[in-house]
């Protein structure tokens, strides 16, 4: 608990201990979630506005790190609704750790876990005796499910729980979307679980997700008439859970050993940046 926490912050912290998410809707407006998706085609050599449905025609296209090494995008970074939020969940110590992409198309694939040690109970991230696991995804949507089937799967509580049913179960429908791959149809399998409470998040331009990296989740099937859009990134309080979760992201190709000079500076004048970058 956290001095002149107000009751609605309180109940919105314990539900998120309790389920492993938050909803926040929305972070931007539609017309907020229009500009950043013209950033994003600007991003990728595509055209604006809805010049951009054609050209994409299905296709996915990704760029890890793109928050992060993107100028345009550090906004979102320092929005102050998101980090308010983001504080009010997991404690006011926080920091920007990275693991940022942007995304347009992504199939949603496997139920999955983003943190470092993704097997349940399994390696340091499940270590809470000496320091608090505070790591958080911040999943920005910019496309509205009803033409863009852009959705979030979650299994609530899986942060904190894993029956050896639920195991068995997450490696038998993991393999469905494998076999479907393999011919062509990667979208056509459903997220669906029996031993534990689903809840699908149909999203809407500008719906934040903000969730545990430990929860286990799924990318929503895609296949409407219009793309969907993108944006993550992640705070952690100031621990080794978080320099643990930036190092095992960092140890990939694709993501920036050294934060751009300039963000670096307006990270450690906001008190965001991580100890020892």
């Amino acid at each position: 608990m956290f001095p002149n926490e107000s009751s609605s912050a309180l109940t919105a912290r314990a539900n998120f201990e309790r389920t492993g998410f938050h909803l926040l809707r929305p972070l931007f407006s539609s017309e907020e979630s229009a500009a950043w998706r013209d950033r994003i085609n600007a991003i990728f050599g595509l055209p604006a506005g809805d010049a951009a449905i054609p050209a994409i025609a299905g296709a996915t296209h990704t760029l890890a790190d793109g928050i992060t090494t993107n100028r345009e995008f550090w906004p979102i970074i320092f929005n102050e609704r998101l980090l308010s939020a983001v504080r009010g969940l997991i404690g006011d110590n926080i920091r920007y750790t990275q693991h940022s992409d942007l995304h347009i198309n992504l199939p949603g694939g496997r139920w999955h876990r983003d943190n470092a040690c993704r097997e349940f109970g399994v390696g340091q991230d499940w270590d809470e005796r000496t320091e608090p696991y505070r790591v958080v995804r911040i999943a920005i949507y910019l496309s509205d499910y009803t033409d863009s089937g852009s959705s979030l799967a979650v299994l609530p509580g899986t942060h904190r729980r894993e029956s050896r049913l639920g195991r068995y179960e997450y490696m038998l429908w993991n393999k469905a979307p494998t076999f479907m791959r393999k011919r062509g149809h990667n979208d056509k399998v459903p997220h669906w679980f029996i031993t534990n409470p689903r809840r699908v998040i149909r999203t809407q331009p500008g719906d934040c997700v903000i969730f545990d990296q430990r929860l286990t989740h799924a990318g929503g099937t895609l296949g409407a008439q219009s793309p969907k859009y993108a944006m993550y990134l992640s705070y952690g309080i100031d621990n080794s859970h978080s320099r643990n979760h930036r190092s095992f992201f960092l140890d990939r190709p694709t993501y920036s050993r050294n934060l751009p000079t300039e963000l670096k500076t307006k990270l450690a004048e906001t008190n965001l940046l991580l100890a020892g970058i």
